[in-house]
């Protein structure tokens, strides 16, 4: 029997839940790990997690990687890359969940792809950080390494919102800055598995707010895709390498991919459309190690 490791944080997280039962139903043993119990033994060539051995899985599923420091971050990655050279599928790659991790190069890929993205700017540089705030007149900065709309912050470019501005600098070393796109209150989240949209759903700010993660309090309703979202979700997540992907898009004067998740939450998708997108990864990884 094929052996499915999940590396998941909370025990009762949706997702993790989910793609547990879709992998048993699938016929596969299901094994949920933590990272935050990852521990390599260089010597004897072991990488564990409390008592499973990670080199013994065929496979593992990243739903995520877990709260990190710096140097946590590195190690966790370290791990799946490891676990790839020895011939374990990882899903998403390591290389996707990099990249889709770091707004940066996300931001860079999807524009050197010809994919619409806000206006960006990445700098340590005061200068050039308030330079772009008044070009654009008001901001959204984000955390280049950030997750569920943590530390996301909207400026204008007037004195309260230069002063943000400078702070968030000083206490970062660099602000992520992208230009702030009108739009009717909402955005919507894409869920991307092997190429194919399998669902979508508007993410509604909760009133008083104007950032939509579900996991901020926004609300979820379901969401039919023009042609020209549906290519540009498609697009992002084949440029970015992941299997399966959450992309975010604002309805400006045009439809703009602003993020892709790499380890997106299921729950919004279900609960809205009624589609479990486990169901889907996981036909995809057995058909990948069969």
């Amino acid at each position: 029997m094929k052996k499915i490791g999940i590396s998941v944080t909370d025990p009762a997280d949706w997702t993790g839940i989910a793609l547990h039962n879709s992998v048993m139903q699938c016929g596969m043993e299901a094994l949920a790990f933590s990272f935050n119990e990852a521990t390599s033994n260089i010597p004897s060539g072991k990488l564990y997690s409390g008592e499973i051995d990670l080199t013994t899985l065929d496979a593992i599923i990243v739903r995520d990687l877990g709260p990190s420091t710096r140097n946590d971050v590195s190690f966790r990655f370290d791990i799946l890359c490891q676990l790839e050279d020895l011939g374990i599928a990882v899903i998403n790659s390591p290389d996707s969940i990099a990249r889709s991790a770091n707004k940066y190069v996300s931001s860079y890929m999807f524009r050197n792809n010809g994919i619409n993205t806000p206006v960006t700017l990445v700098t340590n540089s005061r200068e050039e950080a308030l330079d772009a705030l008044a070009s654009f007149g008001r901001a959204v900065v984000k955390p280049v390494f950030g997750y569920k709309g943590i530390g996301v912050e909207c400026v204008k470019n007037n004195e309260m919102g230069r002063q943000k501005l400078k702070v968030l600098l000083e206490k970062n070393g660099l602000v992520y800055i992208q230009e702030f796109i009108p739009n009717p209150g909402r955005d919507i989240r894409v869920f991307v598995v092997n190429n194919k949209v399998m669902g979508s759903i508007y993410r509604i700010a909760p009133e008083g707010s104007w950032i939509n993660n579900l996991s901020q309090g926004g609300s979820a309703k379901p969401c039919i895709l023009t042609g020209e979202q549906e290519k540009l979700s498609l697009k992002a997540s084949e440029v970015i390498g992941t299997t399966y992907a959450g992309v975010d898009i604002i309805e400006g004067d045009k439809p703009y991919v602003i993020e892709i998740n790499g380890t997106p939450s299921g729950k919004g998708i279900f609960e809205a459309c009624g589609v479990d997108v486990t169901i889907d990864i996981i036909e995809y990884l057995k058909d990948l190690i069969k």
